[in-house]
């Protein structure tokens, strides 16, 4: 009797699966209010800073981050609403170690506009990533 309810249940949990739809993610349209400007990370706090968001304990490894020892280079790109509106791979080491498919994954940032920065200067700012071996 098990093995014949079995049968049938699985075709409604098949199409009840089918049916669900994945959740969409409205990514804002990127608002540049005046030309972006290329600054050095040590500026950044003068321009934008990261907004506090609370930290979230994973469970595994990001899907983004590659596995092994390696750091790379990038561009980040913040908009005059404080959003991410690109990144862009500069280097990797080892070679090949970080990709742009993979720099694509990362999540976006938040950044809060600094004191100084009242007219929202969009910026282009390098930033750096590195994975160690634990000891």
């Amino acid at each position: 009797m098990n093995k014949y309810f079995s049968l049938l249940f699985l075709p409604v949990i098949t199409l009840t699966a089918c049916q669900i739809q994945p959740e969409t993610v409205q990514v804002p349209q990127a608002v540049f209010n005046t030309k972006v400007i290329t600054i050095e990370n040590s500026q950044l706090n003068q321009y934008w800073s990261l907004e506090q968001i609370k930290p979230v304990m994973l469970n595994k490894r990001p899907d983004w981050l590659p596995r092994g020892v390696g750091k790379c280079e990038y561009y980040t790109t913040i908009d005059s609403n404080g959003n991410e509106a690109s990144k862009e791979l500069i280097s990797s080491q080892p070679e090949g170690w970080m990709t742009q498919a993979l720099v694509n994954k990362m999540p976006k940032q938040q950044y809060q506009p600094a004191a100084s920065n009242l007219k929202r200067v969009p910026v282009k700012v390098k930033m750096d990533l590195e994975t160690k071996r634990r000891h």
